[in-house]
Parts: structure tokens; C-alpha cells; sequence
């Protein structure tokens, strides 16, 4: 089931893509400022949800702060018991340590990922962690 916001995040996060596609800097910026105060003002509120964070997540530059995005929803996503954006989210985790240099980090993530995607029936999720996991396996 897709979450109340899941339109209105899914749009700014096209205008968001196509504006940087484009190279427009003014027009990517507006469309993640109208994304974080659309998590901001929902946050408190029955249409808070995993999805937007981990949206405005995805399209953080910094990486300390996208963790922190990440960490939120992770929060949200536990709260309601939401088994796929558990996993999906310590997916996105597990990377982020990864290119941050925390390979334990990154491991631990990404087999909590992978022990909450067996519980759903996500093929392409559990497909996309497990790849993960070798590429993990393969660094060390």
C-alpha cells in the first residue's frame, strides 16, 4: 500500500532529478527545500511516513546528513513496523557507511537489511541487498 504522500514525493522527486539533469542548480534546490518542508510539516501528523524521509534522504549531497535523513525514517519505519522500508532503509544505510569507509558498519547494516527482507516478498529488494552483500564480501 503506498503511503497518503507517496504522489506529491514521487513528483518532487522527478522535478528534483530533472532539474539537475539539466544542470539547473535554482530549480533542484527549490524542489528539495518543497520536499524537506513537506517532511517537516507532516512529521507530527498522520501522513508522517518512512517514504518521504527516505526520499529526501536519497537526495541529500552530504552524506552525514542523508544518515541522519536515513536514521529518522529508519525510526518511522520501526515505529510502524513496516518490514520492506526496514530493509530498504539499512540498505541505504549500509551503502552510505560503505562509501563513507565503515565497512563493519556497512556489513552489519546490510545483513540486518537482509534478515528483515526475507521477511517480505520484495524479489527485487532481497535481490539488490544480496548483490550488495557480495560487492560487501568482494571489499573486504
Amino acid at each position: 500500500m503506498k503511503p497518503k504522500l507517496h504522489g506529491e514525493v514521487l513528483e518532487l522527486s522527478l522535478d528534483i532529478v530533472e532539474a539537475s539533469e539539466i544542470g539547473d542548480t535554482r530549480l533542484e534546490w527549490h524542489a528539495y527545500r518543497k520536499l524537506l518542508g513537506l517532511c517537516e510539516e507532516n512529521e507530527q501528523g498522520e501522513l508522517n511516513h518512512p517514504f518521504q524521509w527516505e526520499a529526501l534522504g536519497d537526495f541529500t549531497n552530504d552524506k552525514s546528513a542523508a544518515v541522519s535523513i536515513y536514521l529518522k525514517a529508519l525510526k518511522y519505519a520501526e515505529q510502524a513496523n513496516l518490514i520492506e522500508y526496514i530493509a530498504s532503509i539499512k540498505l541505504v544505510l549500509a551503502e552510505s557507511h560503505f562509501e563513507m569507509g565503515n565497512h563493519k558498519s556497512a556489513v552489519n547494516l546490510a545483513t540486518e537489511a537482509d534478515e528483515a527482507a526475507k521477511l517480505t516478498s520484495d524479489i527485487e529488494l532481497r535481490k539488490e541487498i544480496s548483490e550488495f552483500l557480495l560487492q560487501l564480501s568482494k571489499s573486504t
